[in-house]
């Protein structure tokens, strides 16, 4: 049994227990993905946190609410980020911007990119920093299905998750990954050396 298996079947075993009546069990579960939720949340709305926390919070009350309906075949994380995928489009429905995300703005520590070591030269660090800030925009400016791709997959999911997520074939999230990398590609070009 692979580490991903393991850890599905852990989820599937806090589950049970947490349906059973037991609260520390999603404790653990909640524990155990808070921190990709949040990341994919803030990504995915250009880091508007005040958004991303309250569809964080709508996310795992609905998860709540669906668990009892959860079906084992379905990994836990690809299953949660579907709720919140699913919350993040009704909002740009409702909002009328459903084609277009161009929400809040980036903090300059999440626009900061760490140079490469510390006795870099100072121009080097200059560098990194704007590179850092093309390659914000250039997601930015990504279609959201190119982009929740990319992004999902810097959260390291798999294909076939990010398949789930989007309700889709595998085979249309490897056409978007590639069209999302070529699109940055292209963008970037200026930073090719």
């Amino acid at each position: 049994m692979n580490r991903s298996q393991q850890s599905d079947m852990e989820d599937r075993i806090l589950i049970r227990n947490y349906l059973s009546g037991d609260t520390d069990s999603f404790q653990i579960l909640y524990a155990r993905h808070k921190t990709l939720l949040y990341n994919y949340l803030n990504r995915i709305l250009n880091f508007d946190r005040t958004l991303a926390d309250d569809l964080f919070q709508q996310t795992w009350i609905r998860a709540l609410d669906h668990l009892p309906g959860y079906r084992d075949q379905k990994q836990f994380p690809a299953w949660l980020l579907r709720i919140a995928h699913n919350l993040v489009m009704d909002h740009y429905r409702k909002s009328r911007i459903a084609q277009q995300f161009d929400g809040g703005s980036l903090d300059d520590e999440d626009r900061h990119f760490e140079p490469a070591g510390k006795n870099t030269e100072p121009w080097r660090n200059l560098s990194n920093t704007e590179l850092g800030k093309a390659i914000q925009e250039a997601v930015k400016n990504l279609s959201p299905d190119l982009r929740e791709v990319f992004l999902l997959r810097q959260e390291e999911l798999s294909f076939k998750e990010i398949a789930s997520i989007q309700k889709t074939s595998v085979n249309t999230v490897l056409g978007r990954m590639q069209y999302a990398l070529k699109n940055l590609r292209k963008q970037l070009a200026e930073w090719r050396s």
